[in-house]
């Protein structure tokens, strides 16, 4: 999986209107709700006390594999793919605009 994480020595950002901000934080959040509410459906509907609850008596690990990718592991990738192409376009949008805002940044010390 992709890490589009921001950089913590990227230039400070320019302001953005709170309209924008807000609309920002709720994607985000709306994402992470959705990554949230997926573990907990996991936790409920597939778990005991913690522990994954197969189903079926004595599987072999075939079938273990199976029941993990197409009852847990399949979603939670979606889940988490999505949560995180919400993060990296808010991120893009983010610098589309400082781009916007300032097309010829002055050069920094490597120039």
């Amino acid at each position: 999986m992709t890490d589009h994480n921001t950089q913590p020595n990227e230039a400070a950002p320019q302001q953005i209107d709170p309209e924008t901000e807000q609309c920002y934080r709720y994607e985000i959040t709306g994402a992470m709700d959705s990554v949230v509410h997926y573990c907990q459906t996991v936790v409920n509907e597939h778990s005991h006390r913690g522990f994954w609850t197969p189903t079926g008596h004595n599987p072999d690990h075939y079938d273990l594999i199976h029941q993990a990718r197409t009852t847990i592991l399949n979603r939670l990738r979606m889940v988490l793919n999505c949560a995180e192409t919400v993060a990296y376009e808010i991120e893009h949008d983010r610098q589309r605009q400082n781009q916007r805002q300032n097309p010829n940044p002055p050069p920094g010390p490597d120039a």
